[in-house]
């Protein structure tokens, strides 16, 4: 079985590139799932991948939540700047 080199990156987070070569091996309906979360909450493809690998690998990592607690959840009237 031949391996594919990714491109050369900092290596500290997932480029864009990579994220792309991810998306086009995954299942059409798990592709579209990432897409469109990637959207709703205004993030670009790469981050979400990594956050949900992140999350995959280490429970205490970031997530969408930390990131975006508000999504989801009810607008309170009397909530505090």
């Amino acid at each position: 079985m031949m391996m594919h080199t990714l491109p050369e990156t900092d290596k500290k987070h997932l480029s864009y590139d990579a994220a792309l070569m991810l998306l086009a091996v995954l299942p059409d309906h798990i592709r579209e799932a990432y897409l469109n979360h990637a959207k709703q909450i205004g993030y670009s493809i790469e981050l979400v991948l990594e956050m949900a690998l992140a999350d995959f690998l280490d429970t205490d990592s970031l997530t969408f939540t930390d990131c975006k607690p508000q999504i989801g959840l009810p607008l309170k009237s009397n909530q505090a700047a």
